[in-house]
């Protein structure tokens, strides 16, 4: 009878440790990017459901895989969201979702995305165009907006995408992955 409630005990004990999250997984979770309930670089665009809440608009040239408006964004309950696309890359995963705002939600956008992520930079006040980036456990977030302009957009990167679409870190040895060397033009004869 001692094995037995040994055992117990025993088996007890690890399913309690297996059961207990790491003391790191609250703040990782807390800084993982999933937008819409959607988390980059896992949510799949052909698992959207259901179908009458988005619509695909075509295929993301950048990325090799659907591009799908979400519709009826009223039940997503963020106050001045007007528009949401998302990229998929050619294994269907999402790379890319930009949510359009009007420019009324922006201190409230910027202050979330202030409260949640990690800030890596952000251009002054009376900037022309603002810029701010954000870093996400699962990858980077960005908000653009021009002075007088009436929307802003956030940009939601999956981890690594944007570096592998888009080469434009100011390093000289990337270039862009659309890039192809050019031949140089030749002159018409005479």
């Amino acid at each position: 009878m001692k094995k037995v409630t040994l055992l117990c005990a025993a088996l007890l004990t690890s399913l309690a440790a297996h059961a207990a999250p790491p003391a790191t997984q609250p703040e990782a979770s807390g800084n993982t990017a999933a937008p819409l309930g959607l988390e980059l670089g896992k949510a799949r665009c052909s698992r959207l459901a259901p179908p009458q809440n988005h619509a695909r608009t075509g295929k993301s040239e950048w990325a090799g895989g659907d591009t799908v408006e979400l519709r009826h964004l009223e039940r997503f309950h963020l106050p001045g969201l007007t528009r949401v696309i998302l990229n998929c890359d050619a294994q269907d995963t999402v790379v890319l979702m930009t949510m359009t705002f009007e420019r009324s939600a922006l201190d409230e956008v910027r202050k979330k995305l202030d409260d949640r992520y990690a800030s890596l930079r952000k251009t002054e006040g009376a900037a022309e165009n603002g810029y701010a980036e954000w870093a996400a456990a699962n990858g980077s977030l960005e908000l653009l907006y021009g002075r007088d302009s009436k929307h802003f957009t956030v940009a939601y990167w999956a981890k690594g995408a944007k570096a592998r679409y888009f080469a434009y870190s100011g390093t000289a040895d990337k270039k862009p992955a659309a890039a192809t060397p050019a031949a140089a033009p030749q002159p018409a004869p005479l």
